[in-house]
């Protein structure tokens, strides 16, 4: 009794010590930038604002009743589907694109050391008059913690990467896209991680009148992790058993010729 006692009160201590060294995490949440940009991807002077959580709502230039929303799942499967609406201006500059950067790092995995698949997605809606509404999205993946994190409201979350970003998924409405759907895969993936998109909304004007008033630019843009358990070694026994599983076959096999060659 008294041996299981002290066995209890050591696993309490490590396990207090581990938590002690563990690096600080700030609290887990959503950092959104909204921001327009000109013909060559500049920011326009004036138009970038940082939102802590999960929604945004913002007006920009050529972009008014902007609302953005984003939502997570975690675990086994994680994902990031973020939800983007616009209404063009009056003077609607057709040259000009809408970008929203979501970052969120509450996500955490039971395979770890384990691979990922990413899967970006892009989806853009059908709700315009005059022209093609084009939604465009990437995603990549980082490591904890972040600095600066998703409570900074004056500098865009990041951190190290965790591979390589996905490609570019377009989607145009109406008129179909490019590549609705593109993909990354990671390796070693850690406990906990974060995804952050990068999208951007812009409408191409096919009627001489420009694109119509009322109509409502944007769409969805989806990421989506897949994890898949990290390969479990043969314990070193086994596989030294295995390979000597040839070598006494051939010696069985040598021992039976010299034995049929002397009978």
């Amino acid at each position: 009794m008294v041996l299981r006692n002290l066995r209890w009160l050591s696993a309490s201590v490590l396990a207090a010590v581990a938590m002690l060294s563990a690096p600080a995490r700030s609290e887990a949440g959503t950092q959104i930038l909204i921001e327009e940009v000109d013909n060559l991807g500049n920011p326009v002077p004036g138009s970038a604002q940082y939102f802590s959580g999960t929604s945004a709502t913002f007006a920009t230039t050529n972009f008014l009743n902007i609302t953005v929303t984003a939502t997570a799942n975690s675990g086994a499967v994680s994902s990031l589907t973020t939800t983007v609406s616009a209404v063009p201006a009056t003077t609607f500059d057709a040259t000009h694109s809408l970008e929203v950067i979501v970052t969120n790092d509450s996500f955490t995995t039971p395979n770890v050391g384990g691979t990922a698949l990413v899967q970006n997605n892009a989806a853009a809606s059908s709700g315009i008059g005059g022209g093609q509404n084009i939604l465009t999205n990437a995603t990549q993946l980082f490591n904890l913690p972040l600095s600066p994190d998703t409570t900074s409201t004056s500098a865009l979350a990041t951190g190290t990467a965790l591979g390589s970003a996905t490609g570019v998924a377009t989607d145009t409405r109406p008129g179909g896209g490019a590549s609705q759907t593109t993909m990354s895969n990671i390796s070693n993936l850690p406990s906990a991680f974060a995804i952050q998109q990068t999208i951007f909304v812009r409408a191409n004007p096919t009627d001489p009148a420009g694109i119509s008033t009322g109509s409502t630019l944007g769409g969805s843009a989806s990421s989506i992790v897949i994890t898949s358990p990290a390969p479990v070694p043969a314990p070193a026994g086994l596989a030294l058993a295995l390979a000597a599983v040839p070598v006494l076959g051939l010696r069985r096999a040598l021992r039976r010729k010299t034995e049929a060659v002397n009978g």
